[in-house]
């Protein structure tokens, strides 16, 4: 039970473990259960609570977060379909969902689907959901820049990897919240920039991160600048 916040006199309300939304018309819309619980690195995680987010999005018609093993631990992989005609793109979702829930709760890995497949029962099917594509190495480039490699580097080291390219992604590599936290911190004291955990999930590809450091860098330089510029006129003034 839970507090009622419509009853002035203090009245108690049935949680059903339902999941639902407004329609259009104003009418509650039965999604499925929130009864869909996993343990990640010592923190539950009601999988429910991050697909309501991702069915509030306007572009998407369906969603499912499970929970997969990988080589990094336990991983939640989001599986989405959009409307029919709209697209939608990870990124943008995961960044989304960045500004809404913990960072423990925002899937490592975003699976856009035409259609999420079903089960006899007309129930989405879990067990025939596709493996998400943790690697990019199809597509490698090599860092182009010391920014790059300097981070490619620290990237190899958390994740335990041999190489990592431009383009890679860090959760989909199997970086989670804990390995963003050991990044910030390596960043700080090895590239002497102090990046937060949300600009992780915000750039969570490396020539992203990059560019991002190198950004702010940039403004550092030109603020220290200005303020040089007015120390100069407040001596010249005196």
């Amino acid at each position: 039970f839970v507090a009622d916040p419509f009853d002035p006199l203090g009245g108690r309300l049935y949680r059903t473990g339902d999941l639902v939304r407004w329609n259009g018309e104003g009418q509650l819309e039965y999604l499925g259960r929130l009864d869909h619980q996993v343990k990640i690195r010592g923190l539950r995680i009601e999988l429910g609570e991050i697909e309501a987010q991702l069915l509030a999005q306007p572009e998407l018609r369906e969603a499912v977060v499970v929970a997969r093993e990988g080589a990094a631990g336990t991983q939640l992989v989001a599986y989405v379909s959009p409307q029919a005609g709209v697209s939608c793109e990870a990124i943008l979702l995961r960044e989304r969902l960045a500004q809404l829930l913990p960072d423990y709760m925002v899937p490592s890995a975003i699976v856009v689907l035409e259609a999420l497949p079903l089960n006899a029962n007309g129930k989405i099917d879990r067990k025939a959901l596709p493996e998400p594509e943790l690697s990019q190495a199809s597509r490698y480039e090599a860092p182009q820049d010391g920014t790059e490699a300097a981070l490619a580097a620290l990237w190899a080291e958390l994740l335990g990897m041999k190489s990592i390219g431009r383009n890679d992604n860090f959760f989909q590599l199997g970086g989670h919240s804990l390995l963003a936290v050991q990044l910030t911190a390596r960043i700080q004291r090895d590239m002497q920039f102090e990046l937060s955990v949300k600009d992780v999930f915000r750039h969570p590809i490396l020539a992203e991160m990059a560019r991002h450091i190198g950004a702010q860098r940039g403004k550092s330089s030109e603020q220290a600048l200005a303020d040089l510029d007015s120390f100069i006129d407040s001596l010249e003034n005196v």
